[in-house]
């Protein structure tokens, strides 16, 4: 697989040439995307004349210190601007871009999400490639080792488009075609933010599940948790402010928002109790009923999968683990899930439209 991938030869990180760019730029999007692309432009001092929305749905007119429009205040006021695209929507956002004559540029980040921000280097490529080729071969079907060969395209020359044949519309954690639900699940959401897995899950078994334990260390967000879940009168919810790890301690905790993660050499930190999930789960007696583990951060993904070992060799459930923030993170993932667990079957899909999105699951 290594010796078949496309490597531009004048590939060069996408900051490069917005840098180079006299149009005013625009991000298009507020959300985590659109977050994470104004921190990609502040690394590396881009300026950024706004953020535009389809739609205000509140009074905000300022985001992160830049005026807010909608797409028809910019049309009105600039005759020729450019845009990055800041939602999880690429190819459909190109798509409407390259309709409308006023822009000049489009562009999209292959690495934008929790400040990891750097292309994959060809060093990487040629000190893993034994173990990219073995991941490679044990991917359970040709989908996957696309998504796999697109991912590091996509990365390796900080171009999105080489995913865009591999994502299909509508794909996500608990609606594609590898993953298979019934009525009796019992998910474990590590990092589990405002909830929004949860509401994706539930709906995808038509409400008709045996429980959710959410695990979500950061106060704002633990708090904003727990208020939609009282506000959707969700049942069968257990929410526990704790981090999942691979030792019962107080951890230094770094970040917040989607951003957030164990981070023990952290100098700028918070701390928060961990618990190993085979603890936990012993503690509230289900060690023998979790049937799906969720997880969604690039940090210490190791520590909660060694904390889990137990659950995983006795009850081997479904995990959803979104490994495309990091090369090293999807490599180190992959290898630990098949040493304490080689009967696991490895997918990879796209469950969010950027390359970054690429989602590990083992069956």
């Amino acid at each position: 697989m290594i010796e078949e991938l496309e490597i531009e030869k004048d590939r060069m990180a996408q900051w490069h040439k917005i840098k180079k760019d006299t149009a005013p730029i625009f991000i298009w999007g507020t959300g985590s995307v659109g977050i994470g692309v104004y921190r990609y432009c502040r690394a590396f001092e881009i300026c950024i004349e706004g953020f535009f929305v389809d739609y205000k749905e509140n009074t905000d007119t300022v985001f992160e210190g830049r005026n807010i429009f909608t797409m028809d205040e910019v049309l009105d006021k600039y005759s020729e601007f450019s845009v990055i695209i800041g939602h999880s929507e690429y190819a459909e956002g190109k798509r409407r871009l390259e309709k409308i004559d006023n822009v000049k540029n489009i562009y999209w980040l292959s690495s934008v999400c929790c400040d990891i921000f750097d292309p994959i280097s060809l060093d990487f490529i040629e000190k893993e490639a034994g173990l990219l080729d073995t991941f490679y071969e044990e991917l359970q079907d040709a989908r996957s080792k696309s998504c796999l060969k697109s991912y590091l395209e996509s990365r390796i020359n900080d171009n999105p488009e080489y995913m865009l044949p591999y994502f299909q519309q509508g794909a996500g954690y608990f609606t594609n075609d590898v993953i298979k639900l019934n009525e009796d699940e019992t998910l474990l959401d590590v990092g589990a933010c405002y909830g929004e897995a949860i509401w994706a899950f539930a709906k995808a078994v038509d409400y008709k599940y045996r429980l959710v334990i959410a695990l979500e260390p950061d106060e704002n967000n633990y708090s904003t948790l727990l208020k939609n879940i009282e506000e959707r009168n969700f049942e069968n919810i257990i929410a526990k402010q704790v981090c999942a790890y691979n030792k019962n301690k107080n951890v230094r905790f770094e970040g917040s928002l989607e951003r957030g993660g164990i981070k023990n050499e952290s100098m700028d930190y918070k701390v928060y109790p961990a618990v190993t999930i085979d603890s936990l789960c012993k503690e509230l007696n289900e060690e023998h009923t979790v049937s799906i583990i969720k997880i969604n951060f690039p940090f210490s993904v190791d520590k909660v999968l060694d904390g889990a070992a137990s659950i995983l060799i006795s009850r081997k459930p479904k995990l959803i683990i979104r490994a495309g923030f990091d090369e090293y993170v999807l490599l180190q993932t992959y290898s630990l899930i098949k040493s304490i667990n080689s009967e696991y079957e490895l997918y990879l899909r796209y469950t969010v439209g950027i390359p970054q999105g690429l989602t590990l699951f083992a069956i």
